[in-house]
């Protein structure tokens, strides 16, 4: 019950105009080692063990990412006839440096994710996932490579992440003029 009080608390406090800074503390003060400059899009799941968790600098996380650090499956291992009442299998998530965790992620135990790497939205990440490339799917797996991916999307970069939100938001829709694909190049 203190857990479910916990979580409805949270959920208050940690209103959508929550700030990242917000996040990143709450992330720390549960045990999670962050690094510097991390942009969390909203507080993600983490379950029993957050300080078997680490995620390196510069790392974005989008909403609803799930860390999870055990395997709760081994409640059938400890309930057969032959099987050991305190079986348990525990694991760390290391999220490396400059990497990006895309929306709706599932990340199990025992997973590394190298640096400057780029996993897509809704991924189960259940292996490690090499540095400089970008991994999606369930399971996740490597797709391309960083500087394979640059190349593909360099005509589609904007360069506009300091623009205060009324110039973005009019920079975008004159760019896309409601069709959802850019006018001009």
């Amino acid at each position: 019950m203190f857990k479910q009080i916990k979580k409805i608390i949270e959920k208050i406090l940690l209103a959508p105009n929550t700030s990242v800074e917000d996040y990143v503390n709450t992330l720390r003060n549960r045990g999670v080692n962050v690094g510097n400059n991390v942009s969390i899009i909203s507080l993600p799941h983490t379950s029993s063990e957050p300080y078997l968790i680490s995620i390196g600098d510069n790392t974005t996380i989008s909403f609803e990412v799930a860390f999870i650090t055990h395997d709760a499956a081994t409640r059938v291992i400890r309930n057969l006839p032959d099987g050991n009442p305190e079986t348990v299998i525990y694991g760390t998530i290391e999220i490396g440096s400059n990497c990006f965790i895309g929306a709706r992620t599932t990340i199990l135990p025992n997973v590394k994710i190298g640096n400057n790497s780029i996993i897509g939205a809704c991924s189960l990440v259940n292996q490690d996932i090499p540095n400089n490339v970008v991994a999606a799917g369930n399971p996740c797996k490597v797709i391309c490579s960083l500087d394979e991916y640059l190349k593909k999307h360099q005509k589609d970069f904007l360069y506009m992440v300091s623009l205060p939100y009324e110039e973005k938001k009019e920079y975008l829709t004159r760019l896309f003029k409601g069709n959802g694909r850019r006018t001009t190049k």
